[in-house]
């Protein structure tokens, strides 16, 4: 047992290091453009598929459908860990008659979905998918 904390507390020293080593690198082989009076507009500009990302993500995390759907899910675990499962259903039927957002309606109909078919009721499942399907299909651009 004590070798296996030794090694786990020496593989995270090693990966720690590791992180620190290439992000000083990583500082020291940028050049400092932001600093000098001649850049423009094209050289300050995000380059490259990375650039960003952590905005996006925040972004994402900050809207009102992610944080929506964020409380759902807890709300689904607390209602799973007190034993009242069979009411989680009910729960994303009340959301379907509640918002209009895209992005949760489909998230509740997935989740009544996955419920339905939970006691082996495949078909109602389907159908709750299928009408998933043509609300999706309604808001498609013709």
């Amino acid at each position: 047992m004590k070798r296996l904390i030794l090694a786990a507390a020496c593989s995270t020293v090693l990966a720690i290091a590791a992180v620190a080593a290439h992000s000083t690198t990583a500082r020291a082989a940028t050049p400092a453009t932001a600093t000098t009076p001649s850049t423009t507009a094209a050289d300050a500009a995000p380059q490259g598929w990375r650039k960003g990302r952590g905005e996006r993500l925040a972004a994402l995390r900050n809207s009102p459908a992610f944080q929506t759907v964020r409380n759902l899910h807890e709300l689904e675990r607390l209602y799973l860990i007190d034993g009242r499962a069979q009411e989680i259903p009910a729960m994303y039927r009340d959301v379907l008659t509640r918002t209009e957002n895209p992005a949760v309606r489909q998230f509740a109909y997935h989740r009544i979905a996955r419920y339905d078919m939970k006691p082996a009721d495949v078909t109602k499942s389907i159908a709750t998918l299928r009408q998933s399907l043509d609300e999706s299909l309604q808001r498609l651009p013709q």
